[in-house]
């Protein structure tokens, strides 16, 4: 398969944690994404989570609908099953539970699907999934404990090696600095491939736990379906059920 790496991370890291929480509310939230050299905005996406289902939708700057995602954690916090459909380029790459394995997927137009099986396990995260890795391991991660796992992907079909870790402000590769926030790392433990999986830099609300800022490879190519690298920031409203109102956390 001779095009780009396309390593699908979620840029919905926070997610995971709501979804589990009993209360039947509603979330909407936005993501601004910004090409990390340019600073120039290059897409938003716009999260619409309920306990029972989590879609997204990618927009350019013009307001145009270039991708789609819908994700369920029928199958662990830690393994979602997603699938994200890029319009622009009809491609298709997700996850789903078949015979008591995940199933990874990509197929582009009308081409064959390309597979591959993984064999769940404890340490095993898929996509978002490791937003709830990090937010369960909180406090151990905060006194320093360096945490594996195996992160599966679907565009190339591989398991990586990986490790998250937090840091202090002055290691973040992230510019904006606040003292509310808490940084955290994620890289690959294979410094052989680490061409594979690029850091991912994350600040997080020390109160809330929720994701503010995201500093990575994007799940969304560029207009030439070129690989991308950007700061995606995040805004929360919390719908009310009784009044249909939202509100910010």
């Amino acid at each position: 398969m001779n095009k780009p790496l396309r390593i699908f991370l979620a840029l919905c890291l926070l997610f995971t944690s709501i979804l589990a929480s009993a209360e039947p509310e509603k979330w909407l939230v936005t993501g601004t994404a910004s090409n990390l050299t340019t600073g120039e905005i290059v897409y938003r996406e716009y999260h619409d989570i309920t306990p029972q289902q989590h879609t997204v939708l990618y927009k350019n700057p013009a307001g145009k609908l270039i991708a789609t995602k819908n994700i369920s954690y029928n199958h662990g916090f830690n393994t979602p099953e997603y699938q994200q459909n890029d319009l622009r380029f009809d491609r298709h790459t997700g996850s789903k539970w078949q015979n008591n394995h995940f199933m990874m997927f990509s197929q582009e137009k009308s081409d064959r699907a390309y597979e591959n099986t993984v064999k769940p396990a404890d340490d095993l995260v898929i996509d978002a999934g490791f937003d709830y890795l990090i937010r369960s391991h909180w406090d151990e991660l905060l006194k320093g404990k360096v945490l594996p796992f195996s992160f599966a992907v679907a565009d190339p079909l591989m398991v990586l090696s990986m490790q998250v870790e937090a840091v202090s402000a002055s290691e973040t590769a992230i510019r904006q600095h606040r003292s509310q926030y808490r940084y955290f790392l994620v890289s690959s433990r294979n410094h052989l491939i680490g061409w594979a999986m690029p850091d991912i830099n994350l600040a997080y609300d020390r109160d809330s736990h929720l994701l503010q800022i995201y500093q990575g490879p994007s799940n969304i190519t560029d207009q030439n379906d070129t690989n991308q690298t950007v700061v995606v920031r995040y805004e929360y409203q919390q719908a009310l059920p009784a009044a249909g109102k939202v509100r910010t956390p």
